[in-house]
């Protein structure tokens, strides 16, 4: 017999919500900080039938989907660190750099709960899914810079973290709904699935991260939602889950 809910979701970008404390010392606008959130993945992917865990602050606070001692990386690239000081664009974040202090006390907070309770939530399932949205073209900071991105973007880290099967199964799913896939392009998965998921089972759970292209769902210029576009994508991932346990078995 099969688990009740044998799926685990993680959504580690949905919040937008930064403490008034921390968004004092911000340089970025409302509206920069919603360009750094992936809008609505609460809804689509926060289906009844999985276990779900999501992000209850901005990544821009402490990003759950980067390593907890990934602090050098903020100095080198744009919005690669667990706390960032540059957005994807290149904007400075904060007034004020933060010290190494500050930054494990919110690793402390904030992301270690998060992936204990996806641990522990791990265990339950035989699957797991990363969910997130994505710009619908490539930002001046990313390898694809000024290129328009599919619909679907399936990442498995090289697939590492789960098989060439279990990717098709992904992709095909999506083709027939007349979505344009890529698989770990423009994005392999970071450190959610890197972490948490492997192909080989004495190792963790298999895991795929889904990049949804906001230009599904949202107007480009206003990030508001298209009419009825969260339901259907909603319903769509509800099915999806349905279909795994038996076509993984």
């Amino acid at each position: 017999m099969h688990r009740k809910k044998p799926v685990l979701i993680t959504i580690p970008h949905c919040s937008c919500f930064i403490s008034k404390e921390i968004r004092e010392n911000m340089l970025l606008s409302d509206f920069e900080i919603l360009k750094e959130t992936d809008l609505f993945t609460d809804q689509i992917f926060g289906v009844e039938n999985a276990h779900f865990v999501k992000a209850k602050l901005s990544r821009l606070v402490a990003d759950m989907n980067r390593a907890p001692d990934e602090l050098e990386m903020e100095q080198r690239l744009c919005a690669e660190g667990v706390v960032v000081t540059v957005n994807s664009e290149g904007a400075r974040v904060y007034k004020k750099p933060l010290t190494v202090k500050q930054i494990d006390c919110r690793i402390e907070r904030y992301h270690d709960p998060f992936h204990k309770k996806v641990d522990d939530l791990a265990q339950k399932c035989i699957f797991m899914i990363d969910g997130h949205s994505m710009w619908p073209s490539g930002r001046a900071t990313k390898i694809d810079a000024g290129k328009d991105r599919p619909d679907i973007n399936l990442g498995n880290r090289d697939y590492t973290t789960c098989t060439r099967a279990h990717t098709a199964f992904f992709k095909h799913y999506f083709e027939a709904l007349g979505y344009s896939v890529e698989v770990n392009y423009p994005f392999k998965g970071r450190y959610v699935i890197g972490y948490h998921c492997s192909r080989n089972k004495r190792k963790g759970i298999p895991g795929i991260q889904i990049e949804l292209n906001q230009a599904l769902y949202t107007n480009k210029r206003t990030l508001k939602p298209k009419k009825g576009m969260i339901k259907k994508l909603h319903n769509e991932i509800k099915i999806l889950v349905d279909l795994i346990p038996e076509a993984f078995d």
